[in-house]
């Protein structure tokens, strides 16, 4: 199979192909006729988000055209087909149609697609054109996301030359949609909405444009967790994907209810504050980042010694936490310790606080002192929509409340 290689040379390929063809007439214009069984191959390049396995199929040679009669094969664990042919007289030609089904596909990292596409491609070795429809049934994050670094590969920066071979000379021309309802989830990111986006560069380095629209959803960022009310994330940079984000976030910290508002590209990203009741851009920043204003962090003010001692404590309680939830797939584990002397509440030892993400929709957050087996929370919390949701808490006291969340704006 090392004829594969001859279009690109990142090219892997096993299996075999079996020729029945008469050759006749002259050396320079000899005719061809017969047939190319292809009996279990497989192909896989660096360039491409995923390989072809136990391929088998006929191909039909005549003086000027190879034509498939069959093929079928597998690509991500679904079905892909051929239809069409390759001319080789004047020069290579190609004018393939495929159809792809139940493909699972990772790309971009973090992500894992269900694919189903009908594509053709058109062109010669030195140019062609991929073009044709993908239809997205299925999106989740990998067990592996990793909000960061998902957002990280789309960040600007000098980039290596792209690789030679076909993959590089096959622009991309289709379009792409979601199902009518996109929902992802994964530990500390839930997402619901709706794409349609379009697929172009090269095979080698394809690019993402068009538009997401977000409709509900969640994030924990620094142990908060903030209810997605809408936005939008739009591609519009043909050179590379980079998603425009604008979405606004809200999340209650104490008695304040904070909006937060992102907008611009992942990696210029501009952030505005608000909240009710009304506070100080620094104020909110504060609260977020330290869980008080600055008014009340002076007015707590503890000594010196006791202010190293917490920080030390809680460094080391970020770090354990941080590997825990991680391998136990828990959307956010907080130890905050509680040092004798100090104005944390609670007697000293440490608050536990776990918050779970069961469904897209069903959030639970468990809450404990380990020194009091009295002092414990629990609360879980349905989002029917991005404006309604209902809340169910049980307090320490044995307490039970159960509250319905609409938000309205005037």
């Amino acid at each position: 199979m090392q004829v594969a290689q001859l279009f690109d040379p990142d090219i892997r390929s096993s299996g075999q192909l079996k020729f029945d063809v008469d050759f006749r007439g002259p050396v320079s214009g000899a005719n061809f006729a017969g047939q190319i069984n292809i009996v279990d191959a497989s192909f896989a390049s660096n360039n491409l988000p995923a390989g072809l396995q136990h391929c088998n199929g006929v191909l039909t040679l005549t003086r000027d055209r190879l034509n498939i009669s069959s093929f079928k094969g597998n690509i991500g664990g679904g079905t892909v087909t051929a239809q069409g042919g390759v001319a080789y007289r004047p020069s290579i030609q190609f004018d393939l149609g495929l159809g792809v089904q139940g493909a699972r596909i990772l790309y971009p990292q973090g992500m894992r697609e269900n694919v189903d596409a009908n594509l053709r491609l058109s062109g010669t070795t030195e140019t062609a054109v991929l073009g044709g429809a993908v239809h997205l049934p299925d999106l989740s994050f990998t067990p592996a996301f990793d909000l960061s670094t998902f957002v990280g590969q789309f960040g600007s920066g000098v980039e290596a030359p792209p690789s030679r071979g076909l993959a590089q000379n096959i622009q991309l021309n289709a379009a792409l949609d979601s199902t009518s309802s996109v929902s992802l989830t994964s530990r500390t990111l839930s997402l619901g909405g709706t794409a349609n986006l379009q697929l172009r560069g090269t095979a080698a380095d394809p690019v993402v444009l068009g538009r997401v629209n977000l409709t509900r959803g969640d994030i924990i960022l620094n142990g908060n967790r903030f209810v997605l009310n809408g936005g939008t994330i739009q591609f519009v940079n043909p050179s590379e994907t980079q998603p425009v984000v604008n979405v606004s976030l809200t999340t209650l910290i104490q008695q304040y209810n904070i909006d937060l508002r992102f907008q611009g590209p992942a990696d210029k990203m501009q952030t505005q504050y608000s909240s009710d009741p009304a506070l100080p851009a620094a104020d909110i920043i504060h609260l977020l980042a330290f869980g008080q204003t600055t008014e009340a962090s002076s007015a707590s003010a503890t000594p010196a010694n006791q202010a190293a001692e917490s920080l030390v404590a809680s460094q080391v309680s970020s770090q354990l936490t941080s590997r825990v939830s991680k391998i136990a797939g828990i959307s956010q584990l907080s130890i905050n310790p509680v040092l004798a002397g100090s104005s944390s509440q609670g007697p000293p030892g440490a608050n536990i606080t776990i918050q779970q993400r069961v469904t897209g929709s069903l959030f639970v957050t468990f809450s404990t002192n380990v020194a009091s087996t009295q002092s414990q929370t629990i609360q879980g919390q349905y989002q029917v929509s991005p404006r309604v949701a209902f809340s169910a808490t049980r307090d320490p006291n044995g307490g039970f409340a159960v509250d319905t969340l609409i938000k309205k704006s005037w």
